[in-house]
């Protein structure tokens, strides 16, 4: 069962939708028990941000507006030239202790979960079910692991992240809370013709 505080409570239902009379083609689940920090700062000196960031999450950061850093179950978004988003568990530590004292003044630190719902999706037709709605290549020669694009899907604003996870397609969603039903809504109608699995949340995808 969803957890109160999930803006899908409403609507998420697991269970097989669409035309099951194959194999699942594509799995949806929420990903749940997840926080995501939100680091800004100034042109002057966000580089020396990041190199004290760096140290702290044992990681490089990403130079780029376009290639994620992954480490340690913790994903690392440059979302713009002096903005970092930093994903992972709930249980983090570290994540949990960033702010002032460990960033000092010339970062701002963000909690913004509560702001984002995160969905996985996997499986082989996982790039045909997203292209559906994103006017983004997603070829693997294009859009490899670790990569990631902020764009729109039905007129909603989004991250997609290819996860490095070789055993099978992966990509993350990232969605605004309020837009999610919405969003949801169009995900699953549009998965049904493929044959699609949706999860129970934080099922492994």
């Amino acid at each position: 069962m969803l957890e109160a505080d999930s803006a899908l409570a409403a609507v998420y239902r697991a269970g097989k939708i669409g035309d099951m009379d194959g194999a699942t083609t594509v799995a949806i689940c929420e990903r749940r028990q997840r926080q995501l920090v939100q680091v800004s700062g100034w042109k002057r000196n966000f580089e020396s941000v990041c190199d004290r960031l760096a140290k702290l999450l044992n990681c490089e950061i990403p130079l780029g507006c376009r290639r994620a850093v992954t480490s340690a179950d913790r994903s690392i978004f440059r979302i713009g030239p002096e903005r970092l988003w930093i994903i992972g568990p709930s249980s983090d530590e570290v994540l949990q202790q960033l702010d002032i004292l460990s960033l000092g003044e010339e970062a701002v630190i963000t909690e913004i979960g509560d702001s984002r719902t995160v969905l996985r999706i996997t499986g082989p037709q996982s790039g045909v079910l997203i292209n559906r709605g994103l006017p983004v290549d997603l070829d693997p020669n294009i859009f490899p692991a670790n990569t990631f694009a902020q764009s729109a899907i039905h007129h909603i604003p989004v991250l997609v992240h290819r996860v490095d996870i070789a055993e099978e397609l992966t990509f993350d969603i990232y969605v605004s809370r309020e837009l999610v039903v919405s969003f949801w809504e169009w995900l699953t109608e549009a998965a049904a013709p493929l044959g699609c699995e949706v999860r129970h949340p934080g099922t492994p995808a």
